[in-house]
């Protein structure tokens, strides 16, 4: 099927189109963000473990709280607690606005709106990938999972960065006030769609019981519980931190101005944006964790560019190869999840891949920061780069791990306690 017909089919649905719209925007307005509250970080500190602590101030909540939002999004309306997050955030964004326009934002600030943004992304991620399959038809999932990150790439990684870049030159609350109002469009868009009803639980438990049995299937399941280990030492050391390193290189290393910064990203999304593309038309692959991994292992060399770039315009192929690499293989991983795991299960499943496989990621992008102010960015980038390839390596090789390609366990079956 060609990628126009399953889009134009797709998008033929109010409940997809109305998700897609609102999130669409909400992304646009995440691009002009991360721009901004980099350029604000770097320009108040010159300090790149400042940057790196805020960082890790965000992922530390959504690290925390995604089991127990996984148990949350299996119990109860995965579309209201969407609602409920992204007006949450766009009440976050709004008061960091009202901080700057009475010139009394501090970095404490700062970092306590990492921690409660965090918080709500936690809730957020799982809710998303439950929800999805509920209004969306099974044989349209691959064209749902494919234009989601085609649109995040072009309005979170390519427009927003590019915009956010130059707003952020005139303005960072004018930057992040916009932020702030795409949150309140996609709080709009999930208001106007129909109510989804609860998930069918046949036997409520407690919620450690609950999140007990996604860890279970998690454990049970091979190809789940080896790549997510794998994928958690890359993203903690090397892809995690690849925004902050390469951020502080442009802007303190090599001297660019801001707008350059915002270029960067915007680098990164069109490279996402094409990817996504190119991967509505592809089949799915027979072979689906070797595709998986190959794509996240070539994603990998691009930390070797990282190490020795000497100039800005070598930092901005590291996410022509890095980005195409690691949304392919997202884009696998993904399908795979709602395919193979049980539906009742996969809000759990979906957080305990987000736990794991961002566990690491809030102490590595600070250990990054910290380790790359004493030894530099090159130094810290070539090592972390053949440390995360290893485990890559290791999976791609596993018999173990392919059987789930060959000889699939049915998605109706839930591990018993």
């Amino acid at each position: 099927m060609s990628p126009r017909p399953a889009l134009a089919r797709l998008l033929a649905h109010r409940e997809p189109a109305l998700l897609l719209s609102g999130q669409t925007i909400s992304q646009f307005g995440d691009g002009v963000a991360t721009v901004a509250f980099t350029l604000l970080i770097l320009d108040r500190t010159h300090s790149i473990s400042a940057l790196a602590w805020f960082s890790a101030a965000r992922m530390a909540p959504l690290v925390a709280f995604l089991l127990f939002g996984g148990a949350t999004v299996d119990r109860h309306s995965r579309r209201l607690l969407m609602l409920a997050s992204d007006s949450g955030r766009a009440l976050l964004t709004g008061g960091i606005v009202a901080l700057l326009l009475a010139h009394a934002l501090t970095m404490g600030d700062l970092l306590a709106f990492a921690v409660a943004f965090g918080t709500f992304d936690a809730l957020f991620m799982p809710s998303f990938t439950a929800l999805t399959p509920e209004i969306v038809p099974a044989e349209l999932l691959p064209a749902m999972n494919a234009v989601r990150p085609f649109t995040s790439q072009v309005m979170g990684n390519m427009i927003g960065p590019a915009v956010g870049g130059l707003l952020a030159a005139v303005s960072t609350t004018a930057a992040i006030a916009v932020d702030c109002a795409t949150f309140v469009i996609s709080a709009g868009a999930l208001a106007l769609m129909r109510p989804t009803p609860r998930p069918d639980r046949p036997q409520p438990q407690t919620m450690l019981r609950e999140i007990a049995a996604g860890w279970r299937y998690v454990r049970h399941t091979t190809w789940l519980w080896r790549s997510l280990l794998a994928v958690t030492i890359g993203n903690a050391l090397l892809f995690t931190p690849m925004g902050v390193l390469i951020s502080f290189a442009l802007r303190h290393q090599m001297h660019v101005s801001k707008s350059v910064v915002g270029y960067y990203f915007a680098v990164s999304g069109a490279a996402g944006a094409l990817s996504s593309l190119a991967a509505t038309s592809l089949p799915t692959p027979r072979r689906r964790v070797r595709a998986m991994w190959l794509a996240w292992l070539a994603a990998g060399l691009s930390g070797f560019l990282l190490a020795g770039a000497t100039h800005p315009w070598e930092l901005f192929v590291v996410p022509v190869i890095a980005t195409p690499g690691i949304l392919i293989g997202n884009i696998i991983w993904e399908s795979m999840l709602q395919v193979e795991v049980p539906r009742d299960l996969l809000g759990r499943v979906s957080s305990v891949d987000w736990f794991v496989s961002l566990g690491l990621s809030p102490v590595g992008v600070a250990v990054a920061g910290a380790v790359s102010a004493r030894v530099g960015v090159a130094a810290y980038a070539l090592v972390a780069t053949v440390v995360t390839l290893v485990p890559g390596l290791m999976v791609i090789a596993s018999p173990r791990v392919h059987a789930v390609d060959t000889h699939p366990r049915p998605a109706t079956v839930t591990p018993e306690a």
